[in-house]
């Protein structure tokens, strides 16, 4: 902020909001004039380190990876996590959080190059090129005892979703769902 009329945004501080990656922008924060009508907020002070964290792991993508996960899934060690979108800022922590809760991780990414880096990098378990390979496939293959949570993060289409569907429900036939 270099210049405020708004006693609660100081001077020296940076905002966070819905209205792009900007260096300079004039706003209201108490006018719901910004695209998505979301609340605009103060960075918290991350001493060293990057502020563009302030939009990636600790803004919408951690908070949806986090909270999204945690609570919906609540997770168990040794449970199986599915993870669509796994290379992508949401998925990709969704994968890591899982690993750290000690669950099995199967990623789906659109590209060869995303599979082996969410594999690789991030230690997924077994991940897959959903364009390439069979999804009924793929979760037969690394899920053979059934899948425990579905983080669906993506829009992959009803076959994503009903291949999934049957492995989370180890005792449905293809006609119940």
């Amino acid at each position: 902020i270099v210049e405020s009329k708004n006693t609660e945004y100081k001077v020296g501080k940076y905002i966070v909001g819905s209205f792009g990656w900007r260096t300079k922008t004039i706003v209201n924060p108490s006018a719901a004039d910004n695209i998505f009508n979301s609340k605009i907020y103060i960075l918290p002070d991350l001493g060293g380190l990057s502020k563009s964290l302030g939009v990636g792991v600790l803004g919408m993508p951690g908070n949806t990876a986090y909270f999204g996960f945690l609570e919906l899934c609540q997770p168990q060690p040794g449970e199986v996590v599915v993870v669509t979108g796994a290379a992508g800022a949401v998925g990709s922590l969704v994968g890591q959080i899982a690993k750290i809760k000690g669950c099995k991780v199967i990623g789906f990414a659109g590209s060869d190059e995303k599979v082996k880096w969410i594999k690789k990098e991030l230690g997924f378990d077994a991940a897959f090129n959903y364009k390439t390979k069979d999804v009924t496939e793929a979760l037969k293959e690394s899920a053979p005892d059934g899948v425990d949570c579905y983080f669906d993060n993506s829009r992959f289409g009803d076959l994503m979703v009903y291949s999934v569907t049957l492995a989370i429900d180890k005792t449905a036939n293809d006609d119940e769902i």
